[in-house]
């Protein structure tokens, strides 16, 4: 691997910092491999002598002033300098002098901010590092930092649609001098979440290196910020970590965060904003299959799905993208994120598309775009050559009007794989955004990885002999993955090798708002500056700040549990194929407990410790149980009482039946198995004849809905069946307080199809009645909606409801441990149909 060669380290002294105990290493794990160059010959520098500053700051602090009006790029040096001038603060309680270049006084030593004279004196040209690189370097009055900045760069960004991200290298160097002279580490938001030792003497030694970032974007801005936005998820979070402000939402620029580059590939154009330019083009934007189904939603993102088999749709786009162009952006017809002037994006609607709805095509079977081995390449990969037509075409088009710009692919789901007919190959302007779904998890596993690097190397040939440069990566929602998969990012690069660039790699959280990310920081830590670094030993600097952060006796035992954790993962769940739901032994978990009572019981009460193990602890006392109740997990069975031939449902939602009031309600509990009580209990009930099921629900609190969002997003219930014991088929009925519906089936044998969102649940009832502080439903399931006799008494299925509540006080609750997936039958319960009288 050629980036591994590049980060050649060398050997380097140690220099002493705290005293005379305590020394600084230049080269410890905990800080980047960087590029050494040969030291400048001076005598070490006096920076702090028992406990006195014998420096200040100085920079040329009206640069970025002059460049204001000049260049439309976020600041370097001024937030360099304040990175500076607090950790310094905060570790010598000295509060450092900033001075202009031309000020500094004599006697002085110096930390030189950014490009100025005394910078380019000692033959650093900031402009050529690498585009967000800096350089640190000593001379015989001090030490250099200095940066690649935007800020200072003429004319850049200025244009309108140019979009480029700030180039902010002397900022990355200031975090860098901080930490690796320092000691300063940066974990979470918050005034826990920064460790910073006590300096009292700090010498530094002759020395001159160079770093830049191994990806040119590294993606996760959006989960910093959006979990720490003021109000309810800034509220959830100032429990853990403390007081927080709206400069903690910038905490990603300590884990490097961030890129030059434009955006590409992201969800463009959007559904509804081309349904509101376009309401007489709806046919031409959205696809009907050939039995009729309309793939058009439009209340959310979620069930629209462009239509890829008309290329008068990619005309369409060009059309409307012209004028987009044409009137630099204030046309956007079509909500065009990541399209400027250098990208052009196209991604789907987070929909899977069965590939039944689309074989029969009439396109598709003329241009043969879909055949039986399309299909057998892989899940959802039927629809790979449809889409690389499309693809093809809609570049070309691109190259035409506007040469030089990219098209820049989403592929997921039914773009997951790459077209393989030599007919669809993809023009040199196309560029590919990978989403594999196992990244990082499963990078160590050498069956899985085989899996994705043949998906990759598809890309690669379509591509030309290019590779993906885009890699989009998912955290998942299991504690025990989220606890060790981001030391795992660095991996990525070197088993991918040549079909990976470095552009831009995204470590994405499946958190929502406020989420779970920072419960499990050192993992996010690992994978935010692996994303600098790859060569990194993520690893090796978690195990390292176990005993620093929380004290020595907490500490080591921490360490000893994360170790487990990593441990646990590789033996038992590495290459399962259970996705999210872990299963560790009994006596692993028990050890683990052990571990975290021996923690809990070391720290010091009140300490500053003490806050950040209770953010550490907070999700394994659930996690834990949740495995436990897994492995004694028994199917609920809930018998479901037959109708007398006098007793007859209105089903008008009201349930005023008199033998409503006879039947047991089904239990709703944590469908994560944690065990948690439900607070916002629900009435669930089911009776049955001879030609349906009947239900009732009651929820005696106030819904939360609204007529702009969808069935999902408001207050709701799922009603799912799979009938029989055979886990054949699942039949999926929504609704919310609005009577807004939804009806979804999926086949799982004999073989496994996509969920179908377009089933049409002929005869199925639903009413309901909303006093204000009181939800009630009544429906009606007939069997023949299953094209299924009624089946006999004593009979069983398997069924699972599931009761959404929205709102400030959401709550998730369902009938069976189905551990987050609504639809994951093996874990689902058991309906009994009871007999007359029973």
């Amino acid at each position: 691997m050629q980036f591994l060669k590049s980060w050649k380290t060398w050997v380097l002294p140690l220099c002493l910092f705290v005293s005379s105990a305590v020394a600084y290493d230049l080269n410890s794990p905990e800080v980047f491999p960087v590029k050494y160059q040969k030291p400048p010959a001076h005598a070490p520098l006096k920076m702090v002598v028992n406990g006195e500053l014998n420096f200040v700051i100085a920079a040329d602090l009206k640069a970025e002033q002059r460049m204001a009006s000049r260049s439309k790029s976020a600041k370097s040096i001024a937030p360099a300098i304040r990175i500076l001038s607090e950790a310094i603060e905060k570790c010598t309680g000295k509060k450092v002098q900033v001075v202009d270049v031309k000020n500094i006084p004599a006697g002085k030593n110096v930390i030189v901010v950014g490009d100025c004279s005394i910078t380019r004196e000692n033959g650093i040209d900031v402009f050529k590092l690498p585009n967000q690189g800096f350089a640190v370097k000593t001379f015989p009055r001090g030490i250099i930092i200095a940066g690649h900045d935007s800020s200072l760069i003429d004319g850049y960004n200025m244009k309108p649609l140019e979009q480029l991200g700030p180039r902010t290298g002397t900022r990355y160097g200031a975090y860098d001098f901080v930490e690796r002279f320092l000691g300063v580490r940066f974990y979470f938001p918050g005034e826990y979440g920064t460790l910073t030792p006590a300096i009292k003497d700090l010498t530094i030694t002759p020395v001159s290196y160079t770093d830049a970032p191994y990806f040119q974007t590294r993606g996760g801005i959006y989960s910093v910020i959006s979990c720490l936005a003021p109000g309810r998820p800034r509220k959830f979070w100032e429990q853990w970590l403390g007081p927080l402000t709206n400069e903690d939402q910038r905490f990603y620029e300590k884990l490097r965060l961030g890129g030059d580059l434009p955006g590409s590939g992201g969800h463009n154009p959007r559904p509804e904003r081309m349904a509101k330019s376009f309401p007489g083009k709806l046919k031409t934007i959205f696809y009907t299959s050939p039995g009729g189904n309309f793939w058009y939603n439009p209340k959310g993102h979620v069930g629209n799905y462009f239509n890829v088999v008309d290329l008068a749709f990619a005309d369409l786009l060009i059309d409307s993208l012209k004028r987009y162009y044409d009137s630099n952006g204030k046309i956007n017809e079509g909500g065009y994120a990541c399209t400027n002037l250098t990208n052009i994006s196209f991604g789907m609607c987070d929909t899977l598309m069965p590939d039944a709805e689309v074989f029969n095509d009439p396109i598709v079977r003329k241009l043969n775009l879909m055949t039986v081995n399309d299909m057998k390449r892989g899940a959802n990969s039927g629809m790979a050559n449809i889409y690389a037509r499309f693809h093809q075409y809609l570049a070309k088009r691109i190259q035409q009007e506007w040469p030089g710009r990219k098209l820049w692919i989403m592929a997921y789901y039914n773009v997951r794989f790459a077209g393989n007919d030599p007919r669809w190959t993809l023009p040199p302007n196309t560029e590919v955004q990978l989403c594999l779904g196992d990244l990082p998890n499963k990078v160590r596993s050498p069956r899985h990885m085989k899996q994705m690097l043949k998906i990759a190397e598809e890309w690669y040939t379509s591509l030309g002999n290019r590779p993906v440069q885009k890699l989009w990566t998912y955290s998942g929602t299991s504690p025990f993955v989220l606890a060790i998969n981001g030391e795992f990012v660095g991996d990525i690069p070197k088993k991918f090798g040549k079909y990976l660039g470095n552009t831009h790699i995204y470590f994405g959280q499946c958190c929502g708002i406020p989420g779970d990310m920072w419960f499990y920081y050192y993992s996010l830590y690992a994978a935010y500056r692996s994303e600098w670094n790859p060569n990194w030993n993520a690893a090796a600097a978690i195990d390292a700040h176990w005993e620093p952060f929380y004290g020595k006796e907490t500490g080591k035992y921490l360490r000893q549990f994360h170790q487990l954790l990593r441990k646990c993962y590789m033996k038992y769940a590495l290459n399962d194929d259970n996705g999210q739901s872990i299963i560790y032994p009994i006596p692993e978990l028990r050890k683990m407990e052990e571990l975290l009572a021996k923690a809990q019981k070391s720290v010091k009460p009140g300490s500053v410790e003490e806050k950040r193990l209770k953010l550490f602890m907070a999700p394994w006392k659930n996690a834990i149980s949740s495995v436990r109740n897994q492995l004694s997990y028994e199917r609920p069975v809930y018998k479901i009482r037959q109708l007398l031939p006098n007793e007859k449902v209105n089903v008008d939602g009201k349930g005023n039946e008199a033998f409503w009031a006879k039947v047991k309600p089904m239990k709703l509990l944590d469908p994560k198995g944690t065990g948690t009580p439900v607070k916002y209990p629900a009435e669930i009930k089911l009776v049955w004849d001879k030609t349906g099921i009947y239900g009732f629900t009651k929820t005696p609190y106030k819904p939360t809905f609204s007529k702009n969002r969808s069935v999902f997003l408001n207050d709701n219930f799922e009603v799912i069946f799979s009938p029989g014991m055979k886990k054949e088929t699942v039949y999926q009925i929504a609704f919310d307080p609005l009577n807004q519906k939804f009806f979804g089936t999926q086949r799982f044998l004999p073989i496994l199809q996509p969920f179908d969102t377009h089933w049409k649940a002929q005869g199925v009832k639903i009413a309901m009645v909303n006093k204000g502080n009181e939800w009630t439903t009544e429906f009606y399931v007939p069997f023949k909606v299953f094209d299924l006799p009624a089946p006999r008494a004593y009979q069983n299925w398997l069924c699972n409801i599931v009761r959404n509540k929205t709102g400030a006080q959401n709550e998730y609750s369902g009938t069976a441990m189905t551990l987050g997936t609504n639809r994951n039958l093996s874990m689902f319960g058991i309906i009994k149909f009871m007999g007359k009288g029973d």
